[in-house]
């Protein structure tokens, strides 16, 4: 290698090596000032910030110093700063906002003014700074500027399109809500592929909106949109959204209606909504939803409709407090009919298990549900799932009907099959309850201590639960007879023989005076009083439980159920917050804290919420 090369070699290694270390230098020098920064000590800081600046000229860096300076109140330097920002860089407007703000932070509203006219000029001048300049006033809360600059900058270029979510967002900013939706229906009759978009955000305006004013006024917009445009669906898909969102299930129908028809839909948006109604109890608009479906009989959704008409029946007599053998009857010849029009199949199959729940849990007519229920499962071409969700619940007929070791034996087949699934969970569960209700305590305790670590909370839940009520009642120095009592009682209520179940319960602590059962058995009680739908029954037996045994295991379960009844049920708003604030004040490490928290917040809002955490 001749001397040439060699030298050029060197000097290119020493390049290298001398960048490495200005870099490690530099590395040095930003984890200083930051720390600096981050620790208070900001006159160090601005040491480091201002060698920075020599070095690299980084927007980073002028940020941090810039900050620095306001918070030092140091204002004829920041100024500096910035004024030497705007010549190096005088194209670049945002500078100009920055010079305003020390303006406004020292109360020189005039001064402040005029830098930021001229940035808004320079905005509107020109469109490849145009947002980054209304973001830098975003960065000061002046929202009036950054409105100022999307709508000359939109009259300048004579497009009414331009910047429509910026201005949009702007004018949520300043609270001028009205025009923030009118921009987002502009937007949407422009582009509908931003429908979902456009109704999260809407989620968020609307919610809350105590008064519904603006729930109003988004629907007269929508209105005078739909009578100009008849030709743009959209504006109806969003009347029929915000229906849904004010729970006015009929208004929505009615635009559903009319969609299908001028769309020839065959009558897949109403079958949706009438199913949306069916889950949200409103049944006289779901049960016209399917008829309407059922009317059009050339519809892809004429069978589902058919069915969903019989759910519609169900939660109409089922959902009663109090029901009559003319109602059970009418619901059973509906369901014997639908099945009968449509054959039985592996489509039908919510028909049948359907029928088989009432016949079983409301006609005593156990062994017609079992029968039913053995038909589905030996139905072709029934996916697995489906077979097994049969199997548990025909498993829940054969104990219903007394047959332990059949119930047994299909809870085990669906753990085996599906042993790593939910539905294998449920039926282990079951198959320990099972065990409970037989005096097999000591079998039941060790499937349950596998569930507790289930990955659905309801199931890992009662495991515990369970597994507790055993163990505080089995050893060495209990007496078993109380809890094989509570077993008795327990399946009673599984086959809602809720009288004799009551007639168990009491029985207990009069035979064994000194049971540690007694709050359980109180929860228990209450538990039977929902099921029969007598609200101040359950409500006397919580307060029972918590004035004589708010320090056990139950005082929290019985105090948040009270709050959920007085809420819910009794309409009692101030009463609940009160509970819902006792179990945050007694009981913090309860697991009902959260869902407690936040209902007491939705009820109050956030008068309280410092005093409450």
């Amino acid at each position: 290698m001749n001397k040439a090369a060699s030298l050029i070699i060197f000097l290119l290694c020493y390049a290298n090596i001398s960048g490495w270390a200005q870099t490690d230098d530099l590395r040095t020098l930003v984890a200083l000032a930051k720390q600096a920064k981050n620790n208070g000590e900001n006159a160090k800081a601005i040491t480091y910030y201002e060698e920075l600046i020599k070095q690299s000229n980084s927007d980073a860096y002028y940020y941090d110093l810039y900050e620095l300076y306001l918070v030092e109140q140091d204002f004829s330097t920041a100024e500096k700063l910035v004024k030497k920002r705007i010549r190096q860089f005088p194209q670049r407007g945002e500078f100009l906002v920055d010079k305003g703000n020390i303006a406004v932070v020292q109360k020189l509203e005039k001064d402040a003014e005029k830098d930021f006219n001229k940035a808004v000029d320079v905005a509107i001048k020109d469109d490849r700074l145009t947002r980054s300049i209304a973001n830098q006033f975003n960065k000061y809360k002046l929202y009036s500027y950054s409105e100022e600059i999307y709508l000359k900058a939109r009259k300048a270029s004579r497009n009414d399109r331009l910047y429509q979510f910026e201005l949009a967002n702007t004018y949520g900013q300043l609270g001028k809500t009205d025009e923030m939706m009118e921009e987002y229906l502009t937007i949407l009759g422009g582009n509908r592929s931003y429908v979902q978009t456009i109704q999260n955000l809407f989620s968020r305006v609307l919610n809350p909106d105590p008064d519904g004013i603006q729930k109003e006024k988004l629907k007269e917009m929508l209105l005078r949109r739909i009578q100009k445009n008849s030709n743009q669906e959209v504006f109806s898909e969003m009347l029929i959204w915000l229906y849904i969102q004010d729970k006015n299930f009929t208004g929505a129908l009615i635009q559903a209606k009319a969609l299908d028809r001028k769309n020839g839909e065959q009558g897949q948006r109403v079958f949706d909504l009438g199913s949306l109604a069916l889950s949200n109890n409103e049944l006289s608009v779901a049960e016209e939803s399917f008829n309407y479906v059922i009317a059009l009989k050339d519809s892809p959704y004429f069978l589902q409709a058919k069915m969903r008409l019989v759910n519609v029946l169900k939660q109409k007599v089922i959902g009663k407090k109090y029901f009559s053998d003319e109602d059970l009857k009418k619901l059973t010849n509906a369901y014997r009919s639908t099945i009968s029009e449509l054959g039985k199949s592996s489509f039908t199959t919510p028909l049948m298990r359907g029928l088989a729940e009432i016949q079983a849990y409301y006609q005593d007519s156990i062994t017609k549900g079992i029968e039913l229920l053995t038909e589905v499962i030996n139905i072709q071409g029934l996916k697995g799932q489906i077979k097994a969700e049969t199997k548990i619940e025909l498993a829940d007929l054969y104990l219903l009907n007394d047959e332990i070791w059949e119930a047994s034996l299909l809870y085990s087949q669906v753990e085996k099959e599906f042993k790593y699934d939910r539905l294998g969970e449920i039926a282990k569960y079951k198959n320990a309850k099972v065990a409970f209700y037989t005096g097999d305590f000591y079998w039941a305790q060790a499937q349950l201590d596998v569930l507790k670590g289930s990955t659905s909370k309801l199931i890992s839940n009662d495991a515990m639960d369970l597994s507790l009520l055993i163990t505080d009642n089995v050893g060495r120095d209990s007496i078993i007879e109380p809890l094989q009592m509570y077993a008795v009682a327990d399946l009673l209520i599984f086959k809602k023989d809720f009288d004799k179940a009551m007639v168990v319960l009491d029985s207990i602590p009069k035979f064994f005076p000194f049971t540690t059962l007694k709050d359980d058995i109180l929860f228990t009680k209450y538990k039977v009083s929902i099921q029969k739908r007598e609200y101040q029954e359950a409500a006397k037996f919580l307060k029972e439980l918590i004035a004589d045994y708010a320090e056990d295991l139950l005082g929290d379960d019985a105090l948040f159920a009270l709050a959920q009844l007085e809420e819910e049920e009794f309409k009692n708003e101030e009463k609940a917050m009160e509970l819902y604030k006792a179990l945050l004040t007694n009981y913090p490490s309860s697991l009902f804290v959260v869902e407690a928290r936040k209902r007491f917040r939705a009820l109050r809002g956030d008068q309280l919420e410092e005093e409450i955490n």
